[in-house]
């Protein structure tokens, strides 16, 4: 609420805005002048003269209200705020004021009180279409449609292109009959005469509703008035490509593209549709010819450096980012990319040392789990843990993925020690870190298995519905005890919360097999299986197939899972298994 409290000042006029701030000050000092003897305050009250309300000019009692509504928006008080808002706007007929009272209503998401400042706004300005449209909206959300209409046709006749924008704007988020009123409304124009705009808003609308007919004749009759609004040519040519017309959308947009100076958005569509239809060396000239006319906008850059990247035209986005870096060298986002080039060219060291160089955090961990793979080496530990460390020096406030991406390096790399040590480390500075606790648990072998549990019944203390916890706790459990009552009641419990998760499935599957209830772990595994079919659920469910007495089913899968991972633990276990209970 305090930007919307900063906000009222710079909307109201500035004689209004002018006279809060003095009332301000005047508070300030009262609230700072010795007390007075009563029968002397009596007496000043006594000499106010009585209060006066005339359009367009503020009394003390309304500067006083108005203060009081600031101060508590800025307490987040907003019933006390709009309540002043309303009271004022009633008092003063001021348009400032009750265009503040309907965006605090907005705000609140009050339709009854929207409509009632709307109201008083119309009142007070009825040259404005934008109260006539809030309640219009209000009103078709309530399926109103009586007095709906009549408020939108005054918004379009006192700002036409303003309410047909809000309008256009607001298309996605309305329901089908809500578009429908509004295509009722605009319909009754003569569409034959009428401007572009109206056409284009009345085919968004129509597109909207999944009527693409209409939606195109509405904008093949914008553009037959105005060959040139660029609305409607970029919403018909998007309605083509949504239809699988490429062509024809390019042969749309061809001519008024390749113009001078054509519209960035208009362009930006177009090479979409080169890149679509496969004219590449057209798409780079244009995308090209795009960055140049827009060399202020980064992003843009690094949008079109993307699209070459998804058609894998390697050089052309390499020279897009790179030139984003001689722009923008503060910038280290293209060093990500340029890094993820040179891996696609299998030059790991240039690779390397372009990801080295990512800091800014959205990018950075990505980055350096990156790093983590190409140092694929134990004797790289030293070069990897000076990364590591400077990266957690530049940023700070990613510490604690950093120490774990590095402890899980340790640990791929047979330093279990060194890992756990670095994350007792890390577990120092925040001893109640949920991702530290949880990664220390993940790492420690079966012998430490009281250390496991008590990690993970730390972080189902401190958040008693994560569902990876109690699936690890479980699943452990299963594993390196016989509590399997315990196991399954806390898998049963990780499954209620997240009943899609492959891992949770194979795990429930699991603890049912170990109590020989092998008959309701199946679906359960396979369904594991088909979501995330790797080594250890196939493992699983070869044994459970096996118990069941589905042996050929069992013997399929073992022989497809050996070709894949002919070295894999969970493999080996389940033929080792099969043997035994059919030598038995």
């Amino acid at each position: 609420m305090s930007q919307l409290s900063g906000a009222v000042l710079r909307s109201l006029p500035g004689k209004t805005a002018g006279a809060m701030a003095l009332a301000g000050l005047l508070i300030s000092g009262c609230a700072q002048q010795p007390s007075q003897p009563d029968s002397l305050l009596q007496s000043r009250q006594t000499d106010l003269a009585a209060i006066e309300y005339t359009p367009g000019e503020l009394n003390r009692e309304t500067l006083y209200d108005l203060i009081i509504a600031e101060l508590a928006g800025q307490e987040e008080q907003f019933e006390l705020s709009l309540a002043n808002y309303m009271r004022q706007s009633r008092l003063t007929k001021d348009p400032a004021i009750a265009k503040r009272a309907t965006y605090i209503a907005q705000y609140m998401n009050q339709p009854k009180r929207i409509l009632e400042a709307a109201n008083l706004w119309q009142e007070a300005e009825p040259d404005n279409p934008e109260p006539y449209q809030i309640s219009a909206s209000i009103l078709l959300q309530q399926g109103d449609f009586d007095h709906a209409l009549p408020l939108l046709n005054k918004a379009l006749d006192h700002s036409n292109p303003q309410t047909l924008q809000m309008i256009a704007n607001s298309s996605g988020k309305l329901s089908q009959d809500e578009r429908q009123a509004y295509i009722d409304v605009l319909s009754t124009k003569n569409t034959d005469t009428a401007n572009a705009t109206l056409l284009t808003t009345l085919g968004i609308l129509y597109k909207s509703n999944d009527q693409p007919e209409a939606a195109e004749k509405a904008f093949d009759k914008a553009i037959k008035l105005s060959p040139k609004h660029h609305g409607a040519l970029f919403q018909k040519a998007e309605l083509l490509r949504q239809q699988g017309k490429t062509k024809q959308a390019l042969a749309l947009l061809k001519n008024v593209v390749e113009g001078k100076q054509p519209e960035q958005q208009l362009r930006t569509l177009y090479i979409q549709l080169l890149f679509q239809d496969n004219q590449n060396k057209k798409a780079v000239k244009q995308a090209n010819l795009l960055l140049e006319l827009r060399r202020a906008e980064p992003q843009l850059g690094f949008y079109l450096a993307l699209l070459m990247l998804e058609k894998d035209l390697v050089d052309e986005s390499e020279a897009v980012f790179k030139k984003i870096l001689v722009r923008y060298p503060q910038n280290t986002t293209p060093y990500y990319y340029l890094g993820l080039i040179e891996l696609q060219r299998e030059n790991d060291e240039q690779a390397l040392e372009y990801f080295s160089k990512v800091k800014d955090p959205n990018n950075l961990l990505p980055a350096l789990s990156r790093i983590s793979d190409l140092l694929d080496n134990a004797d790289k530990r030293q070069q990897l843990q000076k990364i590591m460390l400077d990266a957690r020096n530049a940023i700070p406030e990613r510490a604690v993925q950093i120490f774990i991406i590095e402890a899980e390096w340790l640990d791929l790399h047979d330093y279990k020690g060194a890992a756990i040590n670095l994350l007792d480390e890390a577990l120092q500075e925040d001893e109640e870190d949920i991702a530290l606790l949880y990664a220390r648990a993940m790492m420690m072998s079966a012998q430490d298995f009281k250390l496991m549990e008590q990690d993970l019944r730390k972080v189902l203390e401190l958040d008693p519905d994560n569902s990876m916890a109690m699936n690890a706790l479980g699943y452990t459990l299963t594993l390196y005890t016989d509590r399997y009552d315990e196991a399954l009641e806390l898998i049963r419990q990780a499954l209620e919360i997240t009943p899609d998760d492959a891992a949770v499935l194979d795990s429930m599957g699991w603890i049912l097999y170990k109590l020989n209830r092998n008959e309701e772990a199946l679906p359960f595994l396979e369904r594991a299986y088909e979501m995330y079919p790797d080594a250890e659920v196939a493992g699983h469910l070869i044994q459970v197939y096996f118990a069941e007495g589905q042996v050929a089913e069992a013997m399929k899968l073992l022989e497809k899972s050996q070709a894949e991972h002919p070295d894999n633990l969970y493999i080996l276990e389940a033929a080792e298994a099969i043997g035994q209970t059919a030598a038995n």
